[in-house]
């Protein structure tokens, strides 16, 4: 039988949850995290914080105590959460979808988790997320007011822009200070993650400059996010693989870019797939463990 949890319990679980975005066990990071979204919109913070809460209320109805415990059911709720109000505008659809979408997602992971040797990451998200932008647009629901990119700014302050932003967009958000608070989550968790962060997302910003990318995307930090959860999930997975975790880095950021050829929102996918690979071609399938899973 599970134990009832008392608020706190319960309110840190959701918090490791929410850290567990960046692949961080700390609910300060967490809270940190869940601060920057606040900061970005309030309504987006309390889609993630009730996103997180649906996840870890379904991982303990199903017995994943120990799981919970360490955030491992809140994360992809709460970015399904967050994207639900990222695509509709709030109201009474939005809500029951943050929901719905965070209990799909979370159902959808324990299930890549007892059938594939790997972590499920933010595939979830992903996989939940793309449904209902398809959903969406068949629907004809009326869509979110998109984020306005300010125009293409010169080349030196897209990359600052681009870096600080990287760190945020994992989670949607273009608030440069919502960046630098995500950055005080990792520091506050692992002062690695946070050195591994602001550099993997300042490397991404930089090749994508090189390569001659779009510098309002750059601008944006939309090359930089799956570069900062590339370098920490590698960084914990295959320590010393520096040559592994400096081009897994390059490819999200190629990636990126391919799906913005063809016209489909990238999210964390190249996150996951480069992620999945690199793990794959290194390790034997029973080193494929969940330690530091996201």
């Amino acid at each position: 039988m599970i134990k009832p949890l008392s608020s706190v319990a319960l309110s840190r679980q959701c918090l490791r949850g929410i850290g567990q975005i960046y692949l961080q066990r700390s609910a300060w990071a967490g809270a940190c995290f869940l601060l920057a979204v606040v900061l970005q919109a309030p309504t987006l913070g309390l889609a993630c914080a009730l996103g997180a809460l649906v996840g870890t209320l379904w991982g303990r109805r199903c017995g994943m105590v120990a799981d919970c415990e360490d955030g491992l059911h809140g994360y992809n709720g709460a970015l399904a959460g967050i994207a639900v109000l990222v695509v509709l505008p709030p109201g009474v659809l939005a809500w029951g979808l943050v929901v719905l979408a965070a209990g799909l997602s979370t159902w959808l992971a324990q299930i890549w988790r007892r059938t594939l040797p790997l972590s499920p990451y933010t595939g979830p998200f992903v996989l939940v997320t793309w449904l209902l932008m398809v959903v969406a647009a068949v629907m004809q629901w009326p869509q979110a007011a998109a984020a306005n990119s300010g125009g293409t700014p010169l080349a030196e302050t897209a990359l600052v822009l681009g870096t600080l932003r990287g760190l945020g967009q994992v989670m949607f958000l273009d608030q440069p200070g919502a960046g630098l608070l995500c950055l005080l989550g990792l520091a506050l968790s692992d002062r690695r993650a946070g050195a591994y962060g602001l550099l993997s997302s300042g490397g991404a910003a930089l090749f994508a400059w090189g390569m001659g990318l779009p510098l309002d995307a750059l601008a944006l930090g939309l090359y930089g996010f799956n570069a900062v959860l590339v370098a920490e999930a590698l960084r914990q997975a295959l320590p010393g693989r520096w040559l592994v975790l400096f081009g897994a880095v390059l490819v999200s950021v190629l990636l990126t870019r391919g799906f913005q050829w063809l016209a489909l929102p990238s999210l964390t996918a190249p996150f996951v797939l480069v992620t999945l690979l690199a793990r794959m071609l290194t390790q034997p399938a029973s080193a494929h463990l969940r330690s530091g899973d996201c």
